[in-house]
């Protein structure tokens, strides 16, 4: 297990539920995501063009990502080397991971399960559909739709992309407790799984003094669902492989909390 390395003037935010507080600071006010969201997009001018904006964009966040963040990626060509679409699921630390998943995914192209703010900023709302984004449902008929769309762009080549932690919450080293309900898309359709784990490590380099901290994304080999055992039993494999992954790479590489998170109750 890494030391946590001291960081000078380190912010401090309190939290009171580990599972649905949230701290990516958006402001958004949430558009809500009903039964007559088109989730589905099958008209092949939208298509043509959604396919156009996203290879436009994609040199751009790959750009900004390894150029003017320095992020590095370990094992990075694991998802390319894959035959087929796979699963992604990567903690959730910034507003950025969104941007990720399409560089690990290049040309293939990826669907992200992403909160409803998404979708909800006026302006840019169609260029966020057309990039990808899927907003997660919340009422049965909307998931039913939203679930349908899954399977509906993985069929069609697609990468899916899932933050099974939900929450933004900014720099956070650590892992954060998940549920299992996001595995059954990658049973249901035998396809393999990759964990990637975004680490944060103190700053070096020349323009070290000019980042919060080094950013490392770490992406696991793929994982395969055992259809040999129940839906259920494997999705909870599957989570706990992912989860295990993840807290592996926290443990051995995530030593540098810009921001130190302290729940409400706890006692100094």
């Amino acid at each position: 297990m890494c030391k946590r390395k001291k960081v000078k003037e380190k912010k401090v935010i309190y939290y009171s539920d580990i599972l649905n507080d949230d701290f990516a600071g958006t402001n958004i006010h949430s558009k809500p995501i009903d039964k007559n969201y088109k989730y589905i997009r099958k008209n092949i001018v939208w298509r043509f063009f959604a396919r156009l904006l996203y290879l436009l964009v994609l040199p751009i966040i790959s750009f900004y990502e390894a150029v003017l963040l320095g992020v590095r990626f370990k094992n990075g060509r694991a998802v390319r080397k894959l035959k087929k679409a796979c699963f992604l699921y990567g903690n959730h630390t910034a507003i950025i991971d969104a941007y990720t998943s399409p560089v690990l995914s290049g040309l293939r192209g990826v669907k992200v399960l992403a909160n409803p703010d998404a979708v909800s900023i006026k302006g840019i709302r169609t260029f966020v559909q057309m990039l990808g984004a899927l907003p997660v449902a919340n009422d049965y008929i909307t998931t039913k739709n939203m679930l349908a769309a899954v399977e509906y762009y993985y069929k069609k080549g697609d990468n899916i992309a899932i933050f099974p932690e939900a929450h933004i919450w900014k720099y956070y080293t650590g892992v954060r407790p998940f549920k299992d309900s996001s595995f059954y898309y990658p049973v249901k359709l035998n396809a393999p799984v990759v964990a990637f784990f975004t680490a944060y490590s103190k700053p070096t380099g020349l323009f070290r003094k000019l980042k919060k901290a080094d950013i490392t994304v770490y992406v696991s080999d793929p994982i395969y669902p055992d259809l040999d055992k129940p839906l259920k039993i494997a999705q909870r494999e599957l989570r706990n492989k992912v989860y295990a992954f993840m807290k592996e790479m926290s443990e051995k590489h995530s030593d540098y909390a810009v921001i130190e998170y302290v729940y409400k109750g706890k006692k100094d």
